[in-house]
């Protein structure tokens, strides 16, 4: 059996691949949506190993559903110490608490936001020290009079231990950047093991990356930043800009760069060392994992993945980092990034990073190299019927998924 999702392939031309030039048609970007097709029963769970897949090695997982009665979610965070309560995020503005097992679901806060395309409410983070200063961090995108605008900002729980009753206020603006176009707005924001907030964004957007942005520094687009939340904030910012930041005192870039050459990194967490593990999204041809190291360039748009993209031969290679892991387009087109699992559940999954595709609906795992530029393989997780937005983890290393079409949410278990 197969399922049609239109709707929400049109909503998600959201972490576009070679699709960005359907936004310059409305009509053929729906006729082009019937196109996409999710095999099997949404109904019934059940893997499908095929195409590049079967030359793989198969992990084999189950999906347990755990909550539902979201609409178009796309982010899942728990708390630092939380293996059973969780917020998610719907593009439309909603921070919604649920419980793992629970049928239950309770609106926490309703944002106003633009979310035309790729817009909306992306990304959340709690801060480290949660439980204790009850601070969230959100990256949504607002409209201000002809302007889209992105905000990362600070806000406060009224009860940090009570997440189903806890409300928020004293919104603090960190940033606000300009989204010259409506797509590529990425849209994760993390704490790393280093209690610093580290933020993703896209190339600003368009096809091709029109404006040179994933090569240009010295703006936030197309760049991944590194920023202190906690200490006393630097002159005319709302934070303070690490002073051990690779780019802090170099004129050559934004002193906030850890590291930049993004097109639109779709979620990105954090491997054992504290690296940050990039998922970013292909323009035509080819989808990548990046593990970032500060300061190193990654390349879009002179290249996409291994390859020349700007030109399409003998393009810039020097000084460019290679991703550890790419796939093109009979596997899928647009890639979903995930985290390390660390759970107990699944021995042939601990250790590994897992993602997936939105378009195929494929999830994958790979091996964390010690070498950040180190090729890697990967093991098929299998085919699901499921439009995979993003990913969570629990505190006990536990990684589930986000399906935008029903609007649940699944553990990944052993079979």
């Amino acid at each position: 059996m197969k399922k049609k999702y239109t709707y929400f392939i049109f909503v998600f031309v959201l972490f576009t691949v070679g699709c960005d030039y359907l936004k310059k048609n409305l009509i053929y970007m729906l006729g082009s949506a019937d196109k996409y097709e999710i095999e099997g029963n949404a109904a019934n769970l059940v893997p499908v190993i095929s195409g590049l897949d079967e030359k793989r090695e198969k992990i084999d997982i189950s999906l347990r559903e755990v909550a539902n009665g979201f609409d178009q979610p796309t982010d899942l965070q728990f708390p630092p110490d939380e293996s059973k309560e969780f917020f998610v995020l719907e593009k439309k503005g909603k921070i919604l608490w649920g419980h793992v097992g629970k049928k239950e679901t309770k609106v926490i806060h309703q944002l106003t936001v633009k979310s035309e395309a790729e817009e909306g409410l992306l990304g959340m983070a709690f801060h480290p020290d949660f439980r204790k200063n009850g601070k969230i961090y959100l990256n949504y995108v607002i409209q201000e009079g002809k302007k889209d605008i992105s905000h990362i900002a600070e806000w406060t729980a009224t009860s940090p231990k009570d997440l189903k009753n806890t409300k928020l206020e004293s919104e603090r603006i960190l940033i606000e950047l300009e989204q010259p176009y409506a797509n590529h707005n990425a849209g994760q924001i993390l704490f790393g093991q280093d209690k610093m907030l580290y933020i993703g964004w896209g190339d600003g957007g368009w096809k091709d990356d029109p404006a040179h942005n994933g090569q240009n520094p010295k703006t936030f687009l197309g760049s991944m930043l590194r920023i202190d939340v906690d200490s006393t904030p630097d002159k005319d910012k709302a934070y303070k800009v690490p002073e051990d930041n690779p780019f802090y005192a170099d004129k050559c870039c934004k002193p906030e760069t850890f590291a930049y050459g993004f097109r639109n990194p779709w979620r990105f967490s954090f491997d054992s060392k504290g690296r940050p593990i990039v998922a970013d999204v292909g323009q035509d041809l080819w989808e990548e994992v990046d593990i970032v190291e500060k300061g190193k360039n990654y390349g879009w748009n002179a290249r996409e993945g291994f390859h020349c993209f700007e030109p399409k031969e003998k393009c810039k290679t020097d000084g460019l980092s290679d991703p550890v892991y790419e796939y093109g387009r009979e596997d899928g087109q647009s890639i979903t990034g995930g985290y390390v699992y660390t759970g107990k559940d699944i021995s042939k999954l601990t250790g590994k990073y897992v993602f997936a595709d939105f378009m195929s609906g494929r999830i994958w795992a790979i091996p964390v190299p010690d070498n950040a530029s180190e090729k890697v393989n990967s093991y098929t997780l299998g085919k699901w019927p499921v439009l995979i937005s993003s990913f969570g983890r629990d505190a006990d290393g536990n990684v589930y998924i986000v399906d935008m079409g029903k609007g649940k949410i699944f553990r990944i278990e052993g079979k």
